[in-house]
């Protein structure tokens, strides 16, 4: 029983529990933050909640500049971390805390470097801006994001400084990907204070809800050609198997398909071609999970 117990403890001291790092954004005087934290811990469970303060309680320029400093830290301090502890690291981003958390994986990209996930709130950085693409490279598992066309801050000072441009925190990410999640946060009127950190993470709280557990990155070996990004509906279908959240389904005309836990569909086509790369798909995962 002894055994047990130590090799339990040891478990969890190697393993440990995802660390989540709140950035907040700017003018973050103004936010309620012991309710962020509050509610970033019903987010995430066991995790241990630290706010990466900053000096962002200036004019937006000044403050634009401050936040050089706060890449240029947190950058060093994920990057010097060990690998373990890395992986296992959740950045959470406000406002311009949200650009500085993109800046940062983007970075961590280019050193091959990721992290466990990442949540980008009321992102004030530009929708189509390349970095984005880049950040999803550095996570091992998912980033989400959290906008709202009625936020008054991104909707009449935001463009001011990006005249024409879109912020991410309004409209989303034009991209496609399906470990990028995103869902709109309303609000009860058109205001410059419904921009708070508190009143978007009640909207990922909800959102994360919605995402499976996190998965391997498994091949999926495909029939006919196959371009879904989207989840898919269930219109029509019925599961044929079920296995570690992976379906594999049948439409009532004969035709087959895959999704993932996603329920993005990763391949379709005939019974015998989609019954065998399903099967490799349960030995893939099988294989991770003995490794």
């Amino acid at each position: 029983m002894r055994f047990y117990i130590f090799a339990a403890i040891l478990f969890l001291f190697f393993t440990g529990k995802a660390e989540v790092f709140f950035v907040p954004g700017w003018l973050t005087g103004f936010t309620p933050r012991t309710g962020s934290v509050r509610i970033l811990k019903d987010i995430y469970p066991g995790r241990k909640i630290s706010v990466c303060s900053w000096d962002s309680r200036r004019s937006w320029k000044i403050t634009k500049l401050n936040s050089l400093n706060q890449k240029d830290k947190l950058l060093r301090d994920i990057v010097a971390m060990p690998e373990q502890r890395r992986e296992n690291l959740i950045l959470v981003g406000h406002s311009i805390g949200a650009e500085i958390v993109v800046d940062i994986l983007s970075k961590l990209a280019q050193r091959n470097l990721k992290i466990h996930s990442a949540a980008l709130l009321a992102g004030a950085l530009p929708c189509d801006d390349l970095r984005i693409p880049a950040a999803l490279k550095a996570v091992k598992n998912h980033i989400c994001c959290i906008y709202n066309p009625d936020d008054g801050i991104l909707k009449y000072l935001y463009p001011l400084d990006f005249s024409g441009i879109a912020p991410l925190g309004s409209i989303g990410w034009p991209g496609k990907n399906d470990r990028f999640f995103e869902m709109r946060s309303d609000s009860p009127n058109h205001s410059l204070f419904n921009h708070f950190a508190y009143i978007y993470l009640e909207a990922l709280d909800e959102l994360m809800d919605t995402i499976p557990p996190n998965i391997p990155d498994i091949p999926v070996e495909q029939d006919q050609p196959n371009t879904e990004i989207k989840p898919v509906d269930g219109i029509f279908w019925s599961d044929e198997e079920i296995f570690q959240n992976w379906k594999l389904q049948k439409h009532y005309s004969g035709k087959y398909r895959i999704l993932s836990p996603y329920n993005i569909r990763k391949a379709q086509g005939r019974e015998k071609q989609i019954r065998q790369s399903f099967s490799k798909i349960k030995s893939d995962l099988l294989q991770k999970v003995n490794k």
